[in-house]
Parts: C-alpha cells; structure tokens; sequence
C-alpha cells in the first residue's frame, strides 16, 4: 500500500501536571487558577485544560487535548496560565515543545510518550516543569513506513541546547524526555487511571 500524504496530523497531549510554578519568583499561592493551552507554533487558536485550583506551585491536570498539527510546523507551544481576574490572564511560563521529540526515529508515531520540559517566563528565565504525554493519532488504513513499523522500544535522545530566539534572548524550552524509571513509572499509572488501557 503506497503510504499516503497529509496536510495536517492529529496529536494527544495529555497535560499530567505542573512542577515548582512561580510568578515574580515567589511560589504561587493555593486556591489559585491554574490552566494550560496548547497549540501549535503556525496557529493562534488554542485548546485548555480545566482549572487547577488545588496544586498551587505543583498543580494536576491529567486532561487529553486534541490538536490538529500542521506537518509544516516545527513546535506545540505549551503555555501555564493563571487566571487573576475574569479579565485578566497571566502566563506563568511558555514552552516550545520540537515536533521533532514526538515523531519520526525508530519508534512508531502512534507510540505513548512522557515527556518533561522546561517553562520560562516572559523574561526567558527558568519557572518550573510541565510533565505531559504525547501520541501520535495515525488515521484508519494508513501505513507506516518500516522503520517506524520496527519500533525496538528504546529512543536514545540527547537532550537539545538552549537556541537563540529573536534580539538574542535565551530560548523558551529544552526538551527533556524523562528516562528515569521509577518517576515515569508514576506518571504512566497517573495517565492509566485516568484514561484506562488501549
């Protein structure tokens, strides 16, 4: 079967929570609104999770978005907000998740990821983790080509130096897949409880 050729792919990102969240470098206080959106980098429209009003500084969200990604673009960015007021919304920290992190390479692209990577706020100075896990939706009869089909289970990745973004300034993310074991292992049982096995 001739494999076929899309304009756009759909992704599953599932938010699992936050880490060591601050604003103006103080730790966020409880009962504060915490939210996530995602999109990807050549769209202006984003989807959110619910609100997190009891992880303060560590909030969980372990919500399923669905995005429509464009296979011309190169990063999902993924943005911590908190809610001040019913007009006002503030981002607490950004992150420029590579496309690159979640497709190609040996694994399939309908493979399960957790993935960890940095936040930086508008200033590009470090503010906490995002923890999330991405899939890859394949549509019905499509095949993969055979290296993606001989998935062998293990992706060696090195994680990606900070870049350089306009006038010079630090870039917003560096993606690190997370190894650890025990951790993932915890991060896998929180999605598992929360969407069942496939």
């Amino acid at each position: 079967m001739a494999y076929a050729e899309f304009s756009s792919r759909t992704i599953e990102i599932t938010v699992i929570s936050g880490e060591n969240l601050q604003v103006r470098g103080k730790p966020i206080k409880s009962k504060s609104d915490l939210f996530v959106t995602v999109r990807s980098d050549l769209q202006n429209d984003s989807v959110r999770t619910k609100i997190d009003r009891d992880g303060a500084g560590f909030p969980r969200w372990n919500e399923k978005l669905v995005v429509d990604l464009s296979m011309h673009a190169a990063f999902v960015i993924v943005e911590v907000c908190l809610r001040v007021s019913s007009r006002k919304i503030k981002i607490v920290g950004t992150a420029r998740v590579p496309v690159a992190d979640f497709t190609g390479g040996y694994l399939p692209e309908s493979h399960l990821q957790f993935l960890s990577y940095r936040l930086r706020d508008k200033r590009g100075d470090r503010n906490g983790v995002v923890n999330l896990s991405v899939r890859v939706k394949m549509a019905a009869g499509v095949e993969l080509p055979s290296l993606q089909k001989q998935g062998i289970g293990v992706q060696v990745t090195v994680p990606m130096p900070e870049t350089k973004i306009h006038g010079g300034s630090r870039g917003v993310v560096t993606g690190i897949p997370i190894w650890n074991f025990s951790y993932r292992s915890i991060l896998f049982s929180s999605y598992i409880n929360i969407h069942g096995k496939d």
